[in-house]
């Protein structure tokens, strides 16, 4: 069968079977109301475009000035045009099932409400800690997860000292503000979903091969068990470790590693080479996972196998919203949130329609839909593709799903 019809029939084979299992991820909400309700006191994150609610974009407002354009957030009015989605990310929906309440970025100025948690991810922040770091216009930042950890720390200090002063002065010895409870820390969740940053990027600029990409998988998984003992080192005695998606089915990689050699692509239409570093990373994180749970045994280790729900609602390659030619619907000249000429003609991406969106599983040729984040949450919830088995043992409040608080 050539590479044409191949990719014809896997259109349809995952068309179905996304449609199927998104229908099957409202069976949590049914099956677990026995459980107690999903609480914790707070939750902070950590990690990279995948979970950044709007640290990059406070830090460099020009550089990443696209996520405050339509369709940027269009699922989510007033919050997520700092997120890099239509909607809501994974973060968000973990936040609002346990506490009713976005994840708001520590950049954050105005409006921001940190009774229950704080996000401390940054878009086009390595996983590796950043040497020789100089601004561009690139998607990049200096907030690697060592960054992320160290803004961590010094936020633990300046809550405890908020504390010490209230506790020892009274309530006219300090700012009154919305901060999580004083003994709240240790009883948090903390979720860490990094390193697509750091392999992402650096084949979409070209900056590394697929082969040079996969050399690379031991060092950034040791970075991100570095940043987990940190935190754990800190107060973390409950964490979320978030593997990642394949990425050889990322349609921007599918545009710009595309090749006439069908041996470069497994039966689905996906590239073998790209998507066997994400498929080595997620094993050596697993490893480390488990490495944890041994070294800390009075932590619990949550490992969110979000490769494999990736896989489950997966569709076509072509399947997106926001783009535009091509055969995966992606070209580097005009992307998601920009216009443009396209082979002399007017191209404009900057508006969505409601409806269209609810049913993709992709939104810019790089990130996940509203849609998706919401069916991964929904999964890790139902106890479906995470350990230990059973994931969370609690129901959320789905009804908050949709919030707009």
């Amino acid at each position: 069968m050539d590479l044409a019809k191949r990719n014809q029939r896997s259109v349809h084979i995952w068309a179905v079977k996304a449609l199927l299992l998104l229908v099957s991820y409202n069976v949590p909400e049914l099956n677990a109301k026995a459980l107690p309700n999903c609480s914790y006191p707070a939750v902070y994150s950590f990690g990279d475009s995948l979970t950044d609610t709007g640290n990059s974009i406070a830090a460099f407002p020009d550089q990443f000035a696209q996520v405050e354009l339509d369709p940027y957030g269009f699922e989510f009015p007033m919050h997520a045009a700092d997120r890099y989605s239509d909607g809501k990310l994974p973060i968000d929906y973990l936040e609002f099932g346990v506490r009713g309440r976005p994840n708001y970025p520590w950049l954050r100025s105005i409006a921001g409400d940190f009774e229950y948690g704080t996000n401390f991810a940054s878009a086009g922040g390595s996983s590796r800690n950043s040497t020789g770091w100089k601004p561009d216009h690139g998607f990049n930042t200096p907030f690697s997860l060592n960054a992320q950890v160290r803004w961590f720390e010094r936020y633990t200090v300046r809550l405890l000292t908020y504390y010490y002063y209230k506790n020892s002065f009274g309530d006219s010895a300090v700012v009154q503000t919305t901060l999580p409870a004083e003994n709240s820390l240790n009883q948090s969740l903390y979720m860490m979903y990094a390193g697509f940053q750091y392999y992402f990027f650096d084949l979409y600029e070209k900056k590394l091969t697929p082969g040079q990409g996969l050399d690379t998988v031991p060092d950034v998984v040791d970075a991100i068990n570095t940043a987990i003992e940190s935190l754990v080192g800190l107060y973390a005695t409950e964490v979320l470790v978030v593997n990642l998606p394949p990425l050889g089915c990322i349609p921007s990689l599918l545009t710009l590693f595309s090749s006439q050699n069908s041996d470069e692509y497994d039966t689905y239409g996906y590239l073998k080479n790209i998507n066997l570093i994400s498929t080595t990373h997620n094993k050596i994180l697993q490893d480390t996972v488990t490495d944890l749970r041994a070294k800390f045994t009075n932590v619990t280790f949550y490992l969110g196998n979000l490769h494999d729900v990736y896989i489950d609602i997966l569709k076509s390659p072509e399947s997106y919203t926001c783009g535009y030619g091509g055969k995966y619907n992606f070209n580097m000249e005009v992307k998601c949130g920009e216009t443009g000429e396209i082979d002399d003609k007017f191209v404009n991406l900057t508006s969505k329609n409601h409806t269209t969106a609810k049913k993709y599983l992709r939104f810019d040729g790089i990130h996940l839909s509203n849609t998706a984040n919401k069916a991964i949450a929904m999964a890790f919830f139902g106890g479906k593709h995470i350990t230990p088995a059973g994931g969370f043992n609690c129901t959320p409040d789905y009804s908050r799903f949709d919030g707009r608080q």
